[in-house]
């Protein structure tokens, strides 16, 4: 947590009060637990059940957190720690250091949480479906309705909407991670291996505050760009014509950044690989500028989709009417997965489809990991993609309505690029978006970058 900030919790807490719909009772949700490896002493790292991050801006284990519905009182329950325990971890603030950090209105021990909340009367407590609820003692979950139905979908709901400490905090890690691309993409070298790039990365976002890696980092060169979500990060950079995807991205202060870059391995993209990125980058700008209020999610893919499939055309991929290949679902063979998600605490953020929400079951389209209309605060991912599967392209191959719009003897000269994918982060304002990605991403600028990595 900042110095400069308090995390704003009761805020989250009340938010989530409201997708409720009620005016009284008690929200109670728990933190997440030290995890040991099996048959061993050593922790897990850990990391922060986000639902209960959101609501409490707390990263320790053996927490929790409550709100009084009808007063708007919000309490923190930390851990206590005895002396022996200290020797181990550390002193931990005080309760008062806790309230003033993380902005709640009252801080107790968790081993007080019975008393506490019987002492709040609550006519019914609203919980995760889960979390274990043994701290809440037995006269009270004898005594008082528990619902634990309700409150996941308040508070997936209150997380779909950033704040301005939420949206800053992302703006930060985008520009930490933002950095680490343009280092990598000028000091990646031929000789290097997929593994070293990736340890790179990391190294960037930890010295620069971020608390980890938002997602197990991927780095693929060549054909394993065809992989979407290849994490072997193992292979030698050996090929001067092939390029390198990285979907790399750091979390700061709770909140996860996720940009990918597509660069060259040698100096300058070859033709094969410069037009297919220019396709994708089309798509891309297409879409980011697209993307304002009250337009409905998957209509970005499908426009995605047409610009891709315009680009298609005119390498000669694709041919024949683009109305039918748009009808056809054919760019869902070239890109396989949705155009983007709900990014937040989460790199695939909760709320994507909203209660009733079905999935598109045609290619590309059913992989849509949001169906809802875009909103001010909602912050999504733009991420276009072409990509050369071998197996995804037999399916295309083997269905006449496709496959007469594919010309395969072209595809098998694109082969070697593998896939290429772009991706930003914004969040939609009143009047259009905030992009908040500024990773160089236009061919020259790369190019540049490139150069000035092999004349160091």
């Amino acid at each position: 947590m900042s110095a400069s900030s308090v995390y704003p919790a009761k805020q989250h807490l009340l938010a989530t009060a409201r997708n409720l719909g009620v005016d009284s009772g008690v929200i109670f949700v728990r933190g997440g637990d030290t995890i040991i490896h099996p048959d061993s002493d050593t922790e897990y790292e850990f990391r922060q059940d986000s639902n209960f991050y959101y609501l409490s801006g707390v990263q320790e284990p053996a927490c929790a957190a409550a709100l009084d519905i009808a007063s708007g009182r919000a309490i923190l329950f930390v851990n206590h720690v005895d002396a022996d325990e200290a020797v181990w971890i550390g002193v931990p603030p005080s309760l008062e250091d806790y309230r003033k950090t993380y902005g709640f209105d009252q801080t107790e021990y968790t081993r007080d949480i019975a008393k506490v909340v019987e002492a709040l009367r609550p006519s019914k407590i609203y919980v995760l479906p889960y979390h274990n609820l043994e701290q809440l003692g037995s006269k009270t979950l004898d005594s008082v309705a528990i619902d634990s139905e309700k409150l996941i979908t308040a508070v997936h709901e209150a997380r779909v909407f950033k704040d301005d400490h939420e949206i800053e905090t992302m703006r930060r890690a985008n520009q930490i991670s933002s950095d680490a691309h343009v280092q990598l993409m000028r000091n990646t070298r031929i000789g290097m291996n997929e593994s070293e790039l990736r340890g790179r990365f990391i190294e960037q976002v930890i010295t620069k505050g971020c608390d980890y890696e938002a997602y197990c980092s991927i780095v693929a060169r060549g054909r394993n760009a065809a992989t979407l979500h290849y994490t072997k990060n193992n292979m030698g950079l050996d090929n001067s014509g092939e390029m390198v995807l990285v979907d790399a991205g750091g979390t700061f202060e709770g909140y996860a950044s996720d940009i990918t870059r597509t660069w060259p391995l040698g100096l300058r993209f070859t033709q094969e690989c410069r037009e297919i990125y220019e396709v994708v980058l089309s798509m891309q700008k297409a879409v980011i500028d697209a993307c304002v209020p009250h337009k409905q999610w998957e209509d970005m893919h499908i426009l995605a989709n047409r610009v891709g499939a315009e680009g298609l055309l005119r390498l000669g991929i694709l041919k024949g009417d683009i109305d039918s290949i748009m009808a056809n679902y054919v760019v869902g063979y070239f890109m396989p997965h949705g155009i983007g998600h709900l990014i937040g605490i989460d790199t695939h953020d909760v709320g994507g489809y909203p209660s009733g929400t079905e999935r598109i079951n045609a290619p590309g389209l059913r992989y849509l990991r949001c169906r809802r209309e875009m909103l001010p605060r909602m912050a999504f991912t733009v991420e276009p993609g072409l990509y050369f599967i071998d197996a995804v392209l037999a399916d295309a191959k083997a269905a006449p309505d496709v496959a007469k719009h594919i010309d395969f003897d072209v595809v098998a000269k694109y082969r070697g690029v593998g896939g290429v994918r772009i991706e930003d982060a914004i969040v939609i304002t009143e009047t259009g978006n905030d992009n908040l990605t500024v990773c160089p991403k236009e061919v020259a600028d790369i190019e540049a970058i490139r150069t000035d990595a092999y004349e160091k």
